[in-house]
């Protein structure tokens, strides 16, 4: 069997460096922010109703051995809303994961999950379904071999159905979470054999934790673990906030990127804009130094009756 060189060096590293924490799903720094992606058991918490946006650039300005182009990007757009007739909340996610050199990943989920009160805390048991697609453009491959049937000379993309679940713990002042993604393993084959690549299990264990430092001073740890059973990939970071409307923070990704990330809270705290840069510390030689994140969120409360609880921070997270 021939050796296939890319067209593209970045789709290698693409797949090599998903891989060693959770294979073909996309990375987000501000992930603090990003709860419901990870995990369908955050959808509807915290009583807010809420549209999200995330575009993120990886190693932006990256430039292939045969290319001027090839730097992956990522783009998710999801809502949550919390659900009374069902006791619990709804939620959809959509996700475009360009990882260059022609390959594709796009995902469709719906989410359900069952809220149960215990204490001052609130458990949401979160199921997820919906569709995984992969697409790969054959023109992009240069193979050592001609005519080598393990590589596809056209466009390709498959479809399969894609399962995930997850236990989320909200409180005001902390929250943790743990999630399955691609529990049935969708399996994927592009070529003329008969090999298939299945989706790796992805488990997620996140979490944070509101420490008021003063009346307009909070700092906020946060962590997330990534593994595909095989390896784990740990990031840990915290955020500073004032008057619980603006914040800066840092994040390390393990053998990766140091980060940073900014943002703040607009329109009456319904408009969530965050920035999020990582500087590559480790593998510098293979790619681009820099990459970026931008975050839009617009939140609204549920309707409730009676009188108005106290919001602790309108940072949302879930």
């Amino acid at each position: 069997m021939s050796i296939i060189l890319k067209l593209n060096l970045a789709f290698i590293l693409s797949f090599t460096l998903q891989s060693s924490f959770a294979q073909s799903d996309p990375q987000f720094t501000q992930y603090v922010f990003n709860q419901f992606y990870l995990n369908p058991g955050a959808a509807g918490m915290g009583n807010m109703s809420n549209i999200s946006a995330f575009y993120r650039s990886q190693w932006s300005g990256y430039t292939g051995t045969f290319d001027t182009d090839g730097a992956p990007t990522t783009q998710l757009i999801s809502a949550s809303i919390p659900f009374a007739p069902l006791k619990g909340g709804l939620g959809i996610v959509l996700t475009n994961d360009q990882l260059g050199g022609g390959s594709t990943n796009r995902e469709m989920n719906l989410s359900y999950a069952y809220h149960k009160r215990v204490g001052n805390n609130l458990i949401g048991l979160g199921v997820s379904a919906g569709i995984f697609n992969r697409t790969l453009n054959g023109g992009d491959f240069r193979p050592r071999e001609s005519e080598d049937p393990s590589i596809p000379t056209s466009k390709i993309s498959q479809t399969q159905p894609d399962l995930s679940a997850g236990v989320y713990l909200y409180n005001p002042s902390y929250q943790l979470g743990l999630s399955v993604k691609h529990i049935n393993q969708p399996s994927f084959g592009f070529s003329t054999l008969s090999g298939k690549s299945p989706l790796s299990r992805s488990l997620y264990l996140n979490g944070s934790l509101l420490i008021g430092i003063s009346y307009t001073l909070d700092i906020s740890p946060m962590f997330v673990i990534k593994s595909d059973f095989k390896t784990v990939s740990p990031e840990v970071g915290a955020l500073v906030s004032y008057n619980s409307n603006y914040w800066v923070g840092v994040n390390y990704r393990w053998q990766d990127a140091a980060s940073f990330l900014i943002g703040g809270n607009f329109l009456n705290n319904k408009l969530s804009v965050g920035y999020a840069m990582d500087y590559v510390v480790f593998g510098t030689l293979a790619k681009a130094t820099l990459s970026h994140e931008l975050m839009l969120r617009y939140g609204l409360s549920a309707l409730r009756s009676g009188k108005k609880s106290i919001i602790r921070t309108p940072r949302y997270r879930y």
